[in-house]
């Protein structure tokens, strides 16, 4: 019988492992402090467990890492870089994780961007990680482990913590939604390492209902994103698939209902695109979708990504149009492309899987932007 990864394991499932052994579930805590605030790479490295305990665990499971592949860090900054960090999987997949820092003066922000699936099955028109399509879910440990590597970085090279975590790297969130929220439970917590604040870790989804009422009824507290891009039905399902499920009233209920529970705003995210969604009639019906319930609206400028054909807009029609959504009081900012030199941007997270489908960015990535960064497996 082959092994399992004892990282993969929910709370629940590592109790009933446990107590299949003839052990008391009270070790599940035990092994997720060695896990999580340890970093033990081997079982026979948990020294608070008994021996005999030590020597069963070891005869059916085993402690996955994830295996750092090459990873680069964009040129765009002067004083911090934005870091791609490429990770191979136990069965050869592969992933992709953003480390983002943000130094400027009166700054200390530190962002890891995570992704929570190998590809994803939403296949929006513009992210250049639907066209990998579906592989599957990560484990929790995948999970966490892209934080783990995020932040040796961070403290290696800018003395920093990660002070934020973004889910909005490969994959749908809300469709891995257990191992997710567990995820996010273990790097809030403080009784293990991280120890970085709910309210610093946000869950960004393209509109899957059921998951924000779940996310909803759950105890979790971190904040929620919404993949918007368009407050007209027709457009949304052109650019967004996942509209054709879920209408604009459904997530517009939805969204009403989380925000009345968490008693906290909704992001939304909307990714501006020339001659497509940045008119009259988009601020318009933005506008209309945002004052339904507490939200704050992010502006996002679209990274190219060759064979697909959308087009920036420009600054002053960017300007004009958060000048609409600003004359209406709505709370509205425009998020920075970072990374798009080394195509980390948003939207452009593909691992080379995609080359056999010819879908590739169009951003160079030359050697004189591109600084190696060597990470510890």
């Amino acid at each position: 019988m082959s092994k399992q990864d004892l990282k993969a394991l929910s709370t629940n499932e590592l109790k009933a492992a446990l107590t299949a052994l003839g052990e008391p579930t009270y070790r599940a805590e035990q092994i997720r402090q060695a896990l999580y605030s340890q970093d033990v790479r081997e079982i026979a490295q948990m020294t608070t467990l008994p021996k005999a305990l030590r020597e069963k665990l070891s005869e059916a499971f085993f402690i996955s890492r994830l295996k750092p592949a090459q990873n680069f860090g964009s040129a765009e900054m002067e004083n911090a870089q934005t870091i791609k960090l490429l990770y191979e999987l136990s069965d050869g997949a592969q992933i992709e994780t953003v480390l983002i820092p943000d130094l400027r003066e009166g700054r200390k922000r530190m962002t890891v961007c995570v992704s929570s699936q190998v590809g994803c099955a939403m296949a929006c028109k513009f992210c250049a990680t639907g066209y990998m399509g579906f592989s599957r879910n990560l484990t929790i440990g995948e999970i966490i482990d892209q934080v783990w590597g995020a932040m040796e970085i961070a403290e290696t090279y800018y003395a920093q913590r990660i002070s934020n975590v973004v889910f909005m790297g490969m994959g749908e969130p809300m469709l891995n939604f257990e191992r997710v929220i567990e995820a996010v439970e273990i790097l809030s917590h403080d009784r293990y390492h991280f120890k970085i604040g709910e309210r610093h870790i946000t869950l960004s989804t393209v509109g899957i209902v059921p998951g924000i009422e779940r996310l909803t009824e759950s105890k979790a507290k971190c904040r929620l994103a919404l993949s918007l891009h368009s407050a007209i039905e027709e457009k949304r399902r052109e650019l967004m698939p996942i509209a054709q499920a879920h209408s604009l009233q459904e997530l517009k209920a939805a969204l009403q209902r989380y925000t009345t529970v968490k008693r906290k705003p909704v992001f939304l995210e909307y990714l501006l695109l020339s001659g497509i969604n940045d008119g009259d009639e988009d601020a318009h019906a933005l506008i209309k979708f945002a004052r339904a319930f507490p939200s704050k609206i992010n502006l996002i400028d679209y990274n190219p990504i060759a064979n697909i054909d959308y087009e920036r807009v420009t600054e002053s029609k960017k300007e004009k149009f958060m000048r609409k959504l600003a004359d209406a009081n709505l709370t509205v900012t425009c998020r920075r492309s970072r990374g798009m030199d080394i195509n980390a941007a948003c939207g452009q997270l593909a691992t080379q899987t995609l080359s056999a489908k010819k879908i590739r960015n169009t951003q160079p990535q030359s050697t004189r932007t591109l600084t190696p960064i060597s990470i510890s497996n």
